[in-house]
């Protein structure tokens, strides 16, 4: 018989808002604390032998939610086998209409084969999973969970979804690369488009981003990259809209482009001598530099950008004005974690903030022992907290995944083989 510590861990999810524990004395100078979770507006609680797993990597369409699992079966009465690759979608709206599309072949499928699903804006989503090399096939899936077409991906790239809903497939035609392919289709699996690059295109790196625009970084004989490009488009590689050549002192530098709405983008240059950012309108004039700390992180949300270094959140205009800042915790506490959600808001969380012990603890429940669990969710226009959601929860119940959508829309599971999902509306 299971001692009752591990008698709790088998409760509903939905019970656990009863081990939420208030702490008297709570203040915060930022506005008003949320210390107790809303009753659920729904919950949904997965299929026997699956559980979420990885729900940083949830995705979201307006009207539903795509949330990577994991399934276990048992091969033998000593032996079980696990796999990653399927994916959960939910409804929303009521959580009712939701479905699993599992792409996993259990009895082939080796420990470390490469795969991956995305999700478009229009409900659609896709899953792709390597044969122990190429080709390989990306499957699309509609909003119902109908498998609607089949690609076959001769090529080691894999997809890029781009913002408009279409998918560009990426490949090399020749053995020795001498020609480089894009074939974009549209969600109905029709392809939209199709182009052949030789030359100077299949030298370097040649990276088609989500926006449309294409990035070309040069490399010369020592493979090092000296220079990057930006283009508008794969059909408009004429002329770049940018170029940077990086300066002979600096060594060993990469690069990253981010896309700002509107058409605004950034390059990010990285190396063992300097940091820099740089950026340029709309038309591929730079209009600002700035110098990085090896410390800093950049992500951008909407027509704007963050640094975040530690736990201090710095956001800036396209135009590199500053719109707010932002610290939470003590300064130089680096268990906080951040992120930009897919409506653009930025969460920071911090879990497992263990009290101070209590004198006398019930020996079986061990109820006493108190984890506090800290998410915030903060303005992409100016950095000011828009949610604080601070809660307490015994020792059996700490530990939780958090996963925002904006407008309030909070769900939920528990961090440790969570097998159900709540939704929750702040206010």
């Amino acid at each position: 018989m299971l001692p009752k510590r591990f008698k709790f861990l088998t409760t509903a999810f939905t019970l656990a808002l009863a081990a939420q524990v208030l702490l008297p004395g709570r203040t915060s100078a930022a506005g008003k604390v949320i210390e107790q979770l809303p009753a659920p507006e729904w919950s949904y609680t997965l299929p026997d032998g699956l559980s979420f797993w990885g729900t940083i990597d949830t995705q979201q369409s307006m009207k539903r939610m795509f949330i990577p699992l994991v399934k276990t079966v048992t091969v033998s009465p000593s032996k079980k086998k696990s796999s990653g690759m399927l994916y959960a979608s939910v409804d929303r709206i009521n959580g009712s209409a939701n479905w699993v599309s599992d792409y996993s072949d259990m009895a082939n499928d080796q420990p470390f084969t490469a795969h991956g699903f995305h999700s478009a804006s229009n409900g659609y989503s896709y899953f792709y999973k390597m044969k122990g090399g190429i080709p390989y096939d990306l499957t699309a899936v509609d909003p119902n969970g109908k498998r609607k077409w089949t690609k076959t991906i001769t090529d080691s790239y894999t997809p890029v979804f781009l913002d408009n809903g279409n998918v560009s497939i990426r490949s090399g035609l020749s053995a020795n690369r001498k020609t480089i392919a894009f074939t974009e289709y549209n969600q109905e699996g029709k392809q939209v488009s199709g182009l052949k690059l030789t030359g100077k295109w299949t030298t370097g790196i040649l990276e088609l981003l989500p926006n449309g625009y294409v990035m070309h970084q040069l490399i010369d004989k020592q493979d090092h990259i000296y220079s990057i490009s930006v283009y508008r488009s794969l059909t408009a590689l004429t002329t770049p809209l940018a170029t940077y050549t990086v300066p002979k002192t600096v060594k060993d530098s990469y690069f990253q482009v981010h896309p700002l709405r509107g058409g605004s983008f950034l390059i990010q240059m990285s190396s063992k001598d300097a940091r820099l950012l740089l950026g340029y309108d709309a038309s591929g004039a730079k209009k600002w530099v700035r110098p990085l700390n090896k410390a800093d992180r950049i992500d951008t949300t909407g027509n704007n950008y963050l640094i975040k270094s530690d736990n201090i959140y710095k956001l800036y205009s396209k135009d590199n004005q500053l719109l707010g800042k932002q610290q939470i915790g003590e300064a130089g506490d680096r268990e906080w974690y951040s992120r930009i959600t897919p409506s653009g808001e930025i969460t920071v969380e911090k879990q497992y903030q263990w009290q101070e012990r209590p004198a006398v603890i019930d020996p079986e429940t061990f109820e006493g022992d108190i984890a506090k669990e800290d998410f915030y969710v903060l303005d992409p226009a100016n950095l000011q907290i828009k949610y604080h959601l601070s809660t307490s929860w015994h020792d059996y119940e700490t530990g939780h995944n958090y996963i925002y959508a904006g407008g309030g829309e909070l769900y939920i599971t528990k961090s440790y083989a969570p097998k159900t999902i709540s939704k929750y509306m702040l206010k």
